[in-house]
């Protein structure tokens, strides 16, 4: 058994305070809770074990893939979120460790590097995993690229809680917790690990270190990108004999299969020409390229909002540039996600707002970057921008692909911020029809609907844990009398800290305190 360390829980604050909880989902609105009684959540935090915490089950959605079918992705309940990202913490630097060494290019993807709340503040290592595999085609006569089926959902956590062992013999406490908490997070399941939360990448890349090893056994060169590999050798045959070993190894001690529909044998020359230098690619370096000079870009929360942007008056060189990536995009027979999310967080970065009803009158061709969609359009949505897109939103209510679980999460949400939205009956109701309470109660707050909050007062201990700390937020919009008295009552009864905690806030931020630093 293990506890948590001080060091890694304020790691976990400053993780998800400048970055997100899951890369999938808007940022949980119980973290200001948690930051506004900061002392005493570290302090139930260090007060026990780890596996003595009663957890909760994600929140689990499906997202389109770019070509075709979905894959489920998760959100941590807010207390599960810091733990995860604290116990990710407490292994990062043995697990880094243990990897090849990042000058040997073999295990390319997220290099862990601590710092200013980040795991990987060396960047994700895409562009290194193109150069060695530059590198290998040039040295090599034949290659074999192949990945690993559905490798995040298929983590087989007993071999986990294995790797950060072997790393560190002293982390066997820590390893056993991680493995218990993740089962228990699965409802018992003992594959799997959240896909969403930046902690994952650490245990993907632990479970790797010994397949890395054993490529290397295999007599082949190699680098590799996540569960993205690729072999080099001067025979087809003896990349051939390597795939059928790694095929029985991955098997045997991981339970990993391969992706038969990804696998594929070829010259080197092929390989260059297939994956590092064809026109399409070259079209896309150049497109990501322009991107990148008007500014960076990243995942949800990289940038510093705050700061001021230079050069604005070259905003409509910016603008133009966007739609005419924009367009290029669209005529490939599917989205390229990388692309599409360049041209998306450009856009935000900028607050350019030209590509707004573009990518909702397109958003069939879209839906697999849903969350970088939406990020986009609540930045620079305002009344009259809102005003503009009330037709195109109200068709996206009766596509077809809003039935995907994550498009019909982000929907919602996206309209309950909007009191334009919120206006007009068919949007109000998309809200208010649907089952998720977190958005009523966040629509409810936006259109100050002290009706809807009475109303689901007395019925707060019928519904589940997130509905009721969604009503207690609602109650913010009460009268100061009513909403204080209730809240008292909340605090008292409740058995979830993180309930006392939500109604804390709310009566702190509505009279104008500040939350402790």
């Amino acid at each position: 058994m293990a506890i948590l360390s001080e060091q890694a829980i304020d790691f976990a604050r400053e993780h998800i305070s400048k970055f997100y909880d899951s890369d999938f989902f808007p940022k949980a609105f119980e973290f200001e809770a948690l930051w506004h009684s900061w002392e005493e959540v570290k302090k139930e935090l260090l007060s026990k074990n780890v596996s003595k915490f009663q957890l909760t089950l994600p929140h689990a959605l499906t997202v389109l893939k770019p070509k075709g079918g979905y894959r489920v992705v998760h959100q941590l309940d807010p207390m599960e979120a810091l733990i995860y990202t604290a116990l990710a913490f407490e292994v990062a630097g043995s697990v880094e460790a243990c990897r090849p060494k990042p000058e040997a290019g073999i295990a390319c993807s997220y290099r862990i590097k601590i710092a200013d709340g980040s795991f990987f503040d060396g960047g994700s290592g895409w562009d290194d995993f193109r150069t060695k595999s530059e590198q290998l085609s040039k040295a090599h006569k034949y290659a074999l690229v192949t990945d690993i089926s559905d490798f995040y959902n298929q983590i087989y956590l007993h071999r986990l809680q294995n790797a950060i062992e072997a790393a560190d013999a002293k982390l066997k406490p820590m390893s056993v917790e991680i493995e218990s908490f993740i089962t228990t997070l699965n409802n018992k399941a003992s594959q799997g690990v959240p896909v969403g939360p930046a902690a994952s990448i650490i245990m993907a890349e632990a479970v790797m270190m010994d397949v890395d090893s054993f490529i290397e056994q295999c007599g082949v060169s190699h680098t590799r990108y996540v569960d993205d590999i690729r072999m080099f050798g001067e025979s087809a045959r003896e990349l051939e004999s390597a795939l059928e070993a790694l095929t029985l190894y991955l098997y045997e001690n991981h339970r990993l299969t391969l992706a038969t529909d990804k696998t594929e044998l070829l010259t080197a020359a092929s390989f260059t020409e297939k994956y590092l230098h064809n026109q399409y690619i070259e079209d896309k370096d150049e497109l990501l390229d322009s991107l990148e000079t008007f500014g960076p870009y990243g995942s949800f929360e990289d940038f510093d909002w705050d700061a001021e942007i230079d050069d604005l008056g070259e905003e409509d060189e910016v603008a133009s540039s966007l739609i005419a990536a924009f367009d290029k995009l669209l005529k490939l027979d599917h989205i390229d996600v990388g692309i599409a999310r360049s041209i998306i967080r450009t856009a935000r970065r900028h607050d350019v707002d030209d590509l707004a009803g573009m990518l909702l009158e397109n958003f069939d061709f879209f839906a697999p970057v849903t969350p970088d969609v939406f990020i986009y359009l609540l930045e620079v949505t305002d009344d009259a921008l809102a005003m503009d897109l009330c037709p195109a939103v109200s068709a996206l209510c009766s596509a077809d692909v809003a039935r995907c679980s994550l498009v019909k999460y982000w929907l919602e949400f996206f309209i309950a911020t909007q009191p334009r939205f919120l206006s007009v009956p068919k949007l109000k109701g998309f809200v208010f029809q649907g089952s998720n309470m977190e958005h009523k109660a966040l629509a409810a707050i936006t259109s100050k609907d002290l009706a809807w909050v009475r109303s689901q007062k007395a019925n707060i201990y019928n519904v589940g844990s997130r509905a009721r700390r969604a009503i207690i937020h609602s109650s913010k919009v009460l009268p100061s009398d009513e909403r204080n008295n209730w809240l008292k009552l909340v605090i008292q009864n409740s058995v979830s800290p993180l309930e006392r905690w939500v109604a804390s806030w709310v009566m702190a931020s509505v009279s104008g305190k500040k939350a402790p630093a």
